[in-house]
């Protein structure tokens, strides 16, 4: 078994990395010292990045990569600072997985959470 990323992996990696150090320096740094959440519009550009929706299925709005793509950006945000870092995590691993999984994908038929049979 390979456990190595992939090209595509490392480059988003890179990527990532690069736009952290360039662009949330500072941002973290006023984060951190007023304790007020990101801005809207760090979230919006977070959106527009692809960073929101990661590894939500395209049909839900979201790029349809994998759960280690989500990690990979998760993981350079939070090396500047987990309180910039903490919006990626909500939408790629916290309640909005939950919501997709728990309310939008259908249960299988005759499955508990199919509900009652007609």
């Amino acid at each position: 078994m390979n456990f190595q990323l992939s090209e595509e992996q490392k480059e988003l990696r890179e990527t990532v990395r690069r736009y952290a150090h360039e662009r949330l320096v500072p941002i973290a740094e006023e984060v951190e010292k007023t304790a007020e959440p990101p801005s809207r519009e760090l979230l919006k550009e977070y959106a527009e990045l692809g960073y929101l929706g990661i590894n939500v299925p395209e049909e839900l709005g979201g790029l349809g990569l994998g759960n280690l793509e989500a990690l990979i950006v998760l993981e350079e945000l939070a090396k500047i600072s987990a309180a910039v870092a903490f919006p990626v995590f909500e939408s790629c691993v916290g309640p909005v997985r939950a919501i997709e999984r728990f309310t939008l994908k259908k249960a299988p038929p005759g499955s508990a959470s199919a509900g009652p049979s007609s």
